[in-house]
């Protein structure tokens, strides 16, 4: 049972590839994907706050 639902999906998998429009979709995904994860890579790329600097607004009111 395991065995069929493998290969039927791995059928599946390959009409897909055959398929341009999906292809170019895909592409256009992993574009999409690629362009956030540089942007929130270069956001976190700084250096980051020490446990100090994150609770010193806190410290003003007490």
């Amino acid at each position: 049972m395991l065995q069929e639902r493998l290969d039927r999906i791995n059928e599946l998998r390959k009409q897909a590839m055959a398929d341009p429009s999906f292809v170019q979709s895909a592409e256009a995904h992993r574009q999409a994907i690629l362009s956030e994860y540089q942007g929130h890579h270069s956001q976190s790329s700084r250096k980051p706050k020490t446990l100090s600097e994150l609770y010193s607004r806190y410290s003003d009111n007490i």
